[in-house]
């Protein structure tokens, strides 16, 4: 995987209203456009891009199906239980 992917994977993992927010800004969306693709208000993608709202997993990956590749998502998944596994 490339720096920039995992540079995003990270900045899921540890800022993920901020990955929404860089990728909405990315693409040109709109909150509107954006809570289209993954299915969310834009209320509720503007609280998440704001850190008022931490989704849970389910949530995120909800979120980043529309978003990432199977690759991305996967590797999403195994820094989080790593860094879990580490963490415990």
């Amino acid at each position: 995987m490339s720096n920039k992917g995992m540079d995003r994977i990270n900045t899921a993992i540890g800022d993920f209203g901020g990955l929404l927010r860089d990728y909405r800004l990315e693409h040109h969306l709109s909150l509107q456009d954006l809570s289209e693709i993954v299915g969310y208000s834009p209320s509720y993608i503007w609280r998440i891009e704001k850190n008022k709202r931490f989704p849970e997993l389910e949530t995120r990956m909800k979120i980043l199906i529309s978003l990432w590749s199977m690759e991305d998502i996967y590797m999403y998944l195994q820094e989080i239980v790593s860094k879990e596994s580490n963490a415990g």
